[in-house]
């Protein structure tokens, strides 16, 4: 009876480590299984998700990173690098397709209209021109702001003002300061003074003498040539004594 219950007790002990093992084996498979290589990651990505392998890295967790462009854009997989299980898979926010595709198309050139928009604070428009040279290309525009003439050169595709230069030329000689001056007071100019304030347009401020010896000062506009002032020195000295 004893050899016999000895006998079961060790069958029973038997069976029991051989379903344990068996379980065990069932359970951890990766234990003993072998790094797959790129190869096969690559093929079995392929096997689930038709589209093409544009770089496949291997992590130090035992984990394949594919990137792999789909119908539907460029996806980050996750892949077990034992059993080729797939981890995850998320959809990559920039496709590097479409990168490549807006590296290669140059730049939409700005329209005239979309220029003008762009300087309407500059000033009145004027003149608008598109200049093409040899190696380079420009929008040439000429304002009016203030009674000055500004000409902007701007980039055709950016509107980004690149040169901003105000046309001297316009502003009127001294001589013909003084012969506006002059023929608005009917006097004779005597003394001329030109002045450039940074808020507000140049001009002249002409001392004109009178046949009855009065002197006037004339302001007069360096561009718009209008006179914008006059004063009279005998009045200035009029309130200067006061009344006695």
């Amino acid at each position: 009876m004893k050899i016999r219950k000895v006998l079961i007790t060790a069958g029973l002990t038997l069976v029991f480590g051989l379903l344990l093992f068996v379980g065990f084996q069932w359970r951890a498979p990766s234990l003993s299984a072998e790094i797959l290589t790129k190869e096969e990651v690559n093929q079995t990505a392929k096997d689930k998700y038709p589209g093409t392998i544009i770089k496949t890295t291997r992590t130090e967790g035992e984990e394949y990173q594919i990137e792999m462009q789909l119908e539907t854009g460029v996806y980050q997989i996750r892949m077990d690098a034992k059993s080729g299980e797939v981890r995850s898979i998320k959809k990559e926010a920039i496709v590097h397709a479409a990168e490549e595709t807006t590296e290669k198309t140059p730049q939409k050139q700005l329209t005239q209209k979309e220029i003008k928009s762009r300087i309407s604070k500059q000033g009145d428009l004027e003149q608008i021109d598109f200049v093409q040279e040899k190696n380079n290309s420009y929008y040439k525009v000429v304002v009016n702001k203030n009674n000055e003439k500004i000409t902007l050169i701007l980039d055709p595709y950016t509107g980004t003002i690149i040169d901003s230069t105000m046309v001297a030329d316009s502003i009127i000689t001294e001589k013909e300061a003084i012969e506006i001056a002059e023929k608005h007071v009917r006097g004779t100019g005597d003394d001329t003074e030109f002045y450039q304030p940074s808020d507000q347009t140049p001009y002249y401020l002409v001392e004109v003498e009178l046949e009855d010896d009065r002197d006037a000062v004339v302001q007069v506009d360096g561009y718009t040539k209008e006179v914008k002032t006059i004063t009279w020195e005998d009045d200035e000295e009029d309130e200067e004594d006061g009344p006695e």
